[in-house]
């Protein structure tokens, strides 16, 4: 497969419709980008960091599936998953989706969606991390420096009548009937009034900004992130 091929491919995945857009979120300037295509070469590493859920084999040499999938106990020898040792893992190991915003539309589909409706892109396990609905890729500093672009967050779906002031979530807004963002902030009591909240970034250079609850398409309580370096 041509490496031009592969870079639409991604692009396209991650819901970039423009080659430019796709090349900032990379971090390389637009000629950049197109020298790779001219040249039918990219940066393996490159894009294997700024993109984690892309198949490293994939990427490298095209065989295999675009997307890292989840491995089988199966796969597992039989004599490794009878070990006690191995069982207690499981026993405190929960299985936990990975999707990506894009792919599914937002978070609201996501949440509100029957599972065979979503698109998994792997499944992670993290020991004694119980009842999360889902992990999540993050992208942008608002965060920051809790959170980093790139940073994994794991949380478990909420509503908006059982909120927790001052914790970490994750909330998809409709901006207009046609749009939507999605957000991960602190939240607080907001001085407009019950039927508002307030969003709190980390980074000092994103100002607080009160949303109505009528605009919160869905929202998740962080109970965990991961940091990838």
């Amino acid at each position: 497969m041509e490496k031009s091929t592969i870079l639409n491919k991604i692009k396209l995945f991650y819901g970039f419709k423009k080659d430019s857009e796709f090349a900032r979120y990379l971090g390389i300037s637009p000629q950049t980008f197109l020298n790779w295509k001219k040249r039918n070469s990219y940066d393996s590493l490159l894009i294997h960091t700024k993109c984690p859920e892309i198949n490293l084999e994939w990427l490298l040499t095209s065989e295999g599936p675009m997307i890292k999938r989840y491995i089988s106990d199966k796969d597992i020898p039989l004599s490794v998953r009878e070990h006690p040792a191995f069982k207690l893992q499981e026993k405190n190991n929960f299985t936990i989706p990975v999707y990506n915003l894009d792919t599914n539309g937002g978070l609201k589909n996501i949440v509100h969606s029957k599972s065979k409706d979503t698109f998994i892109s792997e499944f992670i396990k993290i020991p004694n991390l119980s009842d999360c609905d889902g992990a999540i890729y993050i992208k942008g500093e608002s965060m920051f420096p809790l959170l980093k672009n790139g940073d994994m967050v794991i949380f478990k779906n909420a509503s908006t009548e059982n909120l927790f002031w001052g914790e970490l979530y994750i909330i998809e807004i409709a901006l207009t009937p046609y749009s939507n963002h999605t957000f991960v902030r602190h939240i607080q009591k907001s001085s407009l009034g019950k039927d508002h909240i307030k969003l709190v970034s980390a980074n000092p250079m994103y100002e607080s900004k009160d949303v109505s609850l009528n605009t919160i398409n869905a929202i998740g309580i962080i109970r965990a992130s991961i940091r990838f370096h």
